[in-house]
């Protein structure tokens, strides 16, 4: 049994607040580093592996040609991966500041400062809805994400008076 739904009137359907998707989408790019940086660390870990098992394969006996090649471009791999490591981690650490400033704008009065509290527990350190709902002290995960998504509406409202107004999410 398939059920379809049909509007009670004719109007369509009021459009989601943009600019409100827009923040989400600005703060969403928090976890999306987070996984570039688990990436980077994973492959680091695999190019150490490669090269140890290279290494303990060169022996002094000639014909072995090429050992040592493989051990200097592995060694080269590694420090370039970290090199990018390094600057993933930067490039975090600073979204992760200005996504905290852009938070607390939302300290006006108690709700709003667990909104923003929400906000960064989720985003900024990458906690689930339910930790930051025990933690800010709602009682369901769902409140936790009401709570972000009204946050999201209301940074929205003045989004245009911060640094960040010129975001492009297709960037």
């Amino acid at each position: 049994m398939t059920r379809t739904w049909t509007p009670e009137s004719e109007n369509e359907k009021p459009l989601k607040n943009e600019k409100a998707q827009l923040v989400r989408a600005w703060f969403e790019r928090l976890p999306r580093m987070r996984a570039q940086i688990q990436q980077q660390e994973e492959r680091i870990v695999d190019l150490q592996c490669i090269a140890t098992a290279t290494t303990s394969s060169v022996s002094a006996a000639p014909g072995r040609s090429g050992t040592s090649d493989k051990v200097g471009n592995g060694g080269a791999a590694i420090v370039e991966a970290k090199e990018k490591l390094a600057a993933l981690k930067c490039e975090y650490v600073e979204m992760q500041k200005a996504a905290i400033d852009t938070a607390y704008l939302l300290n006006a009065d108690t709700a709003s400062i667990r909104r923003s509290k929400c906000i960064i527990l989720c985003y900024v350190e990458g906690k689930t809805r339910e930790q930051a709902a025990a933690e800010v002290g709602f009682a369901q995960a769902h409140t936790a994400s009401r709570a972000i998504t009204v946050g999201f509406e209301a940074l929205a409202e003045i989004w245009e008076a911060t640094p960040f107004c010129d975001f492009d999410e297709s960037a």
